[in-house]
């Protein structure tokens, strides 16, 4: 009997001895560590179609004509081709034009003849400025979104998407948004993709203007024009 006991008395102690470790709990991301996930994958990006909507306080393109920007929708190519066309008001009537930027220059068609010519100096609108690795959407993502926030995660055309709110400075975007520096600081909304980290769509607000920028399409084939 005594034998017995030892027995299981030792045999207690391997077991104790091999037991599964406990797991180490993985901690959850922090609103700044999604974002920072969101700007790798936005700079990892080849190829993506946008839409830039504004609204309110008008963002003004060319001061002799009064022309006024209303919204935009084009594609990109990495690393610095991008086509965009723009629709203008001006004199009381709405104008398309197309816009197209390269390593060459860029070059913006007379609405009149529909013909390229070189964009007028001072362009308030730089669509390309939006992929510039130190200044443009992924710096804005991983480094000027002030106080970040996930209000859930919202379910939006077959996709599941995280939905971000904080502020942003004005001068963070002069150089990527048209028409937000009426203010010093401004509200900031993000919607990414859960399951790849891709940004689908920006919203800024300001007192008495709004912008909203929406990317889809991501890496698939797109097509620059050449110029005529």
């Amino acid at each position: 009997m005594m034998l017995v006991a030892l027995c299981a008395a030792v045999l207690a102690g391997c077991g104790s001895l091999f037991a599964a470790p406990t797991a180490t709990p993985v901690p959850t991301p922090t609103p700044i560590d999604y974002l920072v996930r969101a700007a790798k994958a936005f700079e990892s990006v080849q190829s993506v179609q946008f839409k830039l909507l504004h609204s309110g306080a008008p963002v003004v393109l060319d001061p002799q004509l009064g022309a006024k920007f209303l919204e935009a929708s084009g594609s990109y190519q990495a690393p610095n081709l991008l086509f965009a066309k723009v629709k203008v008001e001006a004199m009381g009537n709405l104008f398309n034009l197309n816009m197209l930027w390269r390593p060459e220059g860029a070059l913006m068609t007379n609405p009149m003849t529909g013909m390229y010519g070189p964009q007028p100096p001072g362009m308030p609108l730089a669509p390309l400025a939006l992929f510039d690795t130190a200044a443009g959407i992924s710096h804005l993502l991983a480094a000027e979104v002030l106080n970040p926030q996930v209000l859930g995660v919202e379910a939006e055309e077959g996709m599941q998407l995280r939905h971000f709110s904080g502020d942003v400075s004005a001068l963070a975007l002069k150089t990527i948004l048209p028409g937000t520096l009426a203010d010093a600081k401004l509200k900031i909304d993000l919607w990414v993709q859960v399951d790849n980290d891709r940004l689908m769509r920006i919203k800024v607000s300001a007192a008495d203007s709004e912008t909203q920028l929406e990317f889809f399409g991501h890496n698939e084939p797109v097509e620059i024009p050449a110029p005529k």
